[in-house]
Formats: C-alpha cells, structure tokens, sequence
C-alpha cells in the first residue's frame, strides 16, 4: 500500500469516527432537558391538532409516548449503524463480528450515560427501560443489515438452478 493509499484510509476512518461522534452528540443533546416531555409536547400539540383536529389528553400522551420511543430507537439504531461502519472500516480485515460488538457497546455507553444524566435532571427521569430500547434498537438494527448483507451475498438459487 502507498503512502498515498494509507494517508486516505486514514482520512476516511478519521472521518467515519468524526459522523459516530457527531451523531452521539447529537443524541447527548436531545437528552437534555430542552427536548423533556413538556418541551417536546409543546412542538407536538399544535401538530397533533392539525391533524387529529381535538383529542383528549389521554390520547395525545400516548401519541407522545410512541413519538418519543420511537425517537429513541431510530437515533440509537443510527448510532449501531454508524459505529458499526465506522469499526469496519477501521478493522484491518473485514471482521463483521467485531464491528458488531463494538457498535453494541457503543450504544450501549451512550445509552447508559444519557439516562444517568438524566437521573439528576429535574425536568427528565433516567430510565433502565429507555436503555432497553436503545440497546435492542441498536442490536435490530445491526441483525438486519448482516441478514440484508448475507442475503445480498449469497449466490441466487434460481441463478444456480439454470
């Protein structure tokens, strides 16, 4: 490998690190007390009426619920994705299982400190239930793109049959 060549694997690894961490942080700042429940359901409402005209209010806190669960698990299956990328990349071979891991981990990590953080927030409650999710999220999301690359590498049978 020339200098060249290794001066751009550098750059591209240093990069697919730099997009983990810029999503975590993404992540660590909409674990703040700015995007709370109260904050968040205040940008919701008006939405919600638009579309729903007027619910009651057990309703609209369901709805909050699952919008906000929801945020939880595509923010931290991105984060799976990114930080399973990013450790491939990395890897001297091609070592999926490690990628995986590593990824999980990662996750894992961020998950953990966010919801400690938001353990002594007044306007949050850290929950091991929202780990959970973040974690398990992160684990689909990385099951699914080694099935969808298995499967994409797999030689096509009816290929084979002709």
């Amino acid at each position: 490998m020339s200098d060249d060549e290794r001066a751009r694997r550098r750059r591209r690894i240093v990069l697919a690190w730099s997009i983990v961490a810029a999503w975590a942080a993404v992540i660590w700042t909409l674990g703040g007390d700015e995007w709370s429940l109260q904050e968040t359901s205040r940008r919701l409402s008006p939405i919600l009426e638009w579309i729903f005209g007027d619910i009651d209010g057990g309703t609209k806190w369901r709805i909050y619920l699952a919008v906000r669960k929801s945020a939880h698990f595509v923010e931290y299956a991105i984060l799976a994705l990114l930080t399973f990328r990013a450790a491939v990349i990395s890897a001297p071979r091609n070592q999926l299982a490690t990628a995986a891991w590593s990824a999980l981990f990662l996750v894992s990590l961020v998950a953990t400190a966010d919801e400690a953080r938001q353990a002594f927030s007044t306007a949050r409650s850290g929950s091991p239930y929202d780990v959970l999710i973040d974690v398990t999220s992160g684990a689909v999301a990385i099951a699914a793109l080694l099935v969808i690359s298995w499967r994409m590498r797999r030689p096509n049978q009816a290929t084979l049959a002709n």
